[in-house]
């Protein structure tokens, strides 16, 4: 059976179902109609579309509910079912109407009958109170999707945060450069990673002061140079550099730094 809106449907003969107004009463008496919800009188439809066919419980969520953005689920189902069944029987018919098809979904029961009137010629009443249906599920969607976005902003400006303090992290973490070799010396410079860049005039300032006071190493021996800002110096502009001769003490698993004037390392 072809379904058209703003239809009245006679079930049994004696219940008018009027899709316009979503009410079910007996004929001829208007003003003891009960009216039923959207949800309800869209599965009814789809019933009296499949009339004495097997209604699967998927295509029933997709046309009740799904697809006017509501939340489908089987309290739903049963809840609306369980409506349609209490007023067609307040209203006498005692035949069940509606049948439970096990593992499938629902059907309209074949004993049923079923007469159609022509369509209203006015508008359907109905259509308002669907559109601010609609409209509402359209308002809940848009503040869900405004919740996530700015949950996602969030997110991203933690992750940007964290990578620029780890940045910042990673640039204070002194590390050590060959920088030259003095007097069979290789010289090795210990610094912020930062304190690197950009300063090669202090580096060739530091290999000048090695190759003025030249010191000689033994084999495996190197010198370490230690240079600081953060120690205060009584001289303003000036950094602080340390320089100690160093020696892998491979039975030990050690290494082992001495000043230069401290004599011999071992």
């Amino acid at each position: 059976m072809n379904i058209v809106g703003n239809m009245k449907y006679r079930i049994n003969g004696q219940i008018l179902f009027d899709t316009d107004s979503g009410s079910l009463g007996l004929e001829g008496f208007p003003e003891e109609s009960l009216a039923i919800s959207n949800p309800s009188k869209r599965l009814l439809l789809l019933l009296i579309a499949h009339h004495g066919e097997q209604v699967s419980r998927e295509l029933i969520f997709r046309k009740v509910w799904d697809d006017y953005g509501m939340v489908s689920s089987n309290n739903n189902l049963n809840q609306c079912v369980s409506k349609l069944r209490r007023v067609l029987k307040t209203l006498g018919i005692d035949d069940e109407v509606i049948i439970t098809v096990p593992k499938v979904g629902f059907m309209l029961a074949h004993n049923i009958t079923l007469e159609t009137d022509e369509p209203h010629i006015t508008p359907p009443q109905n259509i308002a109170a669907e559109q601010g249906e609609r409209r509402a599920v359209s308002w809940r969607n848009a503040g869900r999707r405004l919740r996530t976005g700015v949950a996602l902003g969030a997110l991203l400006l933690l992750v940007i945060s964290v990578g620029i303090w780890l940045i910042y992290r990673n640039s204070a973490v002194r590390q050590e450069h060959l920088i030259g070799e003095v007097n069979n010396c290789k010289v090795f410079l210990s610094a912020p990673r930062a304190a690197l860049n950009g300063n090669a005039d202090q580096v060739n300032d530091m290999l000048a002061y090695i190759n003025a006071n030249p010191e000689s190493c033994k084999s495996g021996e190197y010198l370490l140079l230690l240079s600081s800002n953060q120690v205060g110096s009584y001289i303003k502009g000036v950094s602080r550099l340390f320089i100690l001769k160093c020696r892998v003490a491979r039975e030990y698993r050690v290494e082992v730094c001495r000043s230069q004037k401290d004599g011999p390392l071992f």
